[in-house]
């Protein structure tokens, strides 16, 4: 299936990247347009006006998914026998969860033990103390349980003007905790795991930004009004209420209410039997999964997926193996003459020379004039005489031509765009934007169970002798 394909066909959600349309698969249905423009505008969610017609109407459409939220072994505040579980993805540094926490407590008190809170963490990359704040919570959950979880949780909530170190430091051992510990959490990324869990769980139900609510599995996005939640709590209500009498135990309400829900999506697979054969590549060619990388060497977000990658080839090792194919884009007016001295790079040297010289342009997308790209040339030893005749007449353009053929029959249009593919597989999953590793891990681990244990890679082409 062609990348274009599931965009229109609502399989796959729009991101920010370099060029045309780019897309990752998306979960099941997504909130209301508006909402949904709300949060790839600002990165937090924050209520339309759709959703303010419903709650004045005081009406909840039943149509509304209900999607299959796990509790598992997230922060709990309430009993296992409530009617209702809200589930919220979060942000200690979100203005709009500092809100929302205020909606929260009001519906706690008007509704006791009838609701129970979970908590997930979802910080955003933009709120650069997010995360630290995260680290530090989790700690505290760590050394005392979930009741000085929630009271760190609310004194961070309260205290988003300043959440530096000493401040982290000085809230966890208000809550509980160990200053030492709190501070070896933060630096150390003790509970990353955790957090990339619920990282993975926002992204596989687009809970795509903060806070981000599932009422018994029902979606509410934004710092909504209490209004928004009772609307959807009193159908909830009756729901719980009916399974009671019909003999469901309290303890396994939420559970019966979400069994028939929508799990999370299965990856939307693109074909990728019609790739170049002989682009450069890194890593063993008996790895068990390749990652194709259409990318542009003057674009920023290519340059910023260097580091993620970095990441895969140090998890993996000799699992994974990467190939690059050329998508210079037309706005990018030193990006095709940057591909063209890459291949050059390649044609005189190997594989080992144009990674050389592909490190060496994505290191600084803004130095790619000729000069500069010549100061390269003669850095990595080439001729020079061949060099200023390859990139005058255009020799790989046939290559790169290539290249761009592949992409237009994925649908890739905009770059870094990625296939990430399981053995000799004819089939691969398609991964575009600069995107965090977490995304790639997930379908790495599953290419990896459907590529054979020697993995059948296509061979690589042997290199000349090293550079000097």
């Amino acid at each position: 299936m062609r990348l274009r394909e599931l965009l229109q066909g609502g399989a796959l959600s729009i991101v920010a990247a370099c060029g045309g349309p780019v897309a990752t698969p998306a979960a099941a249905p997504a909130p209301s347009p508006a909402a949904t423009a709300s949060v790839a505008a600002t990165g937090v969610a924050r209520p339309d006006e759709g959703d303010r017609a419903r709650v004045a109407s005081n009406h909840v459409d039943e149509s509304d998914p209900v999607f299959k939220i796990p509790v598992a072994k997230s922060p709990v505040r309430g009993g296992a026998a409530a009617l209702v579980t809200i589930v919220e993805f979060a942000d200690y540094q979100c203005p709009y969860c500092e809100r929302a926490e205020e909606t929260l407590k009001e519906l706690r008190a008007r509704h006791g033990d009838e609701i129970r809170l979970v908590f997930k963490d979802e910080p955003l990359p933009f709120h650069s103390r997010a995360e630290p704040a995260a680290e530090a919570a989790l700690e505290v959950r760590a050394e005392k349980g979930d009741g000085a979880f929630w009271t760190m949780h609310d004194l961070l909530l309260e205290n988003q003007s300043d959440l530096g170190e000493e401040s982290l430091v000085r809230l966890g051992v208000k809550a509980g905790a160990r200053a030492d510990l709190v501070r070896a959490a933060i630096a150390k990324h003790t509970h990353k795991t955790e957090i990339d869990d619920d990282l993975d769980l926002a992204e596989d139900f687009e809970a795509g930004g903060t806070p981000h609510f599932f009422v018994n599995g029902r979606r509410l996005v934004g710092a909504q009004p209490p209004e928004a939640f009772e609307a959807v709590m009193a159908e909830e209500i009756s729901k719980a209420r009916k399974l009671i009498d019909a003999g469901t135990r309290p303890e396994a309400v939420y559970d019966a209410l979400i069994a028939q829900g929508q799990g999370a999506p299965e990856p939307a697979k693109v074909d990728a039997a019609h790739l170049p054969a002989n682009d450069p590549s890194r890593g063993l060619a008996t790895a068990r999964v390749t990652v194709h990388e259409f990318a542009d060497f003057q674009c920023p977000y290519c340059a910023q997926a260097e580091g993620t990658l970095g990441e895969i080839a140090k998890s993996y090792g000799d699992s994974v193996r990467f190939v690059w194919h050329d998508l210079p884009l037309p706005f990018h007016r030193h990006a095709l003459a940057a591909a063209n001295a890459a291949r050059e790079a390649r044609t005189q040297r190997g594989d080992r020379a144009f990674w050389a010289m592909h490190d060496r342009l994505l290191s600084n997308p803004a130095r790619l004039s000729r000069d500069d790209l010549d100061a390269d040339a003669r850095a990595l030893g080439l001729d020079m005489t061949k060099w200023k005749a390859s990139l005058e007449n255009d020799t790989h353009a046939n290559e790169i031509d290539a290249d761009r053929a592949a992409a237009e029959a994925l649908g890739f249009q905009g770059t870094p765009s990625f296939l990430v593919v399981g053995g000799a597989s004819a089939w691969g999953y398609a991964v575009v934007g600069a995107q965090d590793v977490g995304r790639f891990h997930k379908l790495i681990d599953r290419a990896l169970t459907e590529a054979p244990a020697t993995g059948t890679g296509s061979a690589a082409k042997p290199e000349p002798p090293g550079l000097r």
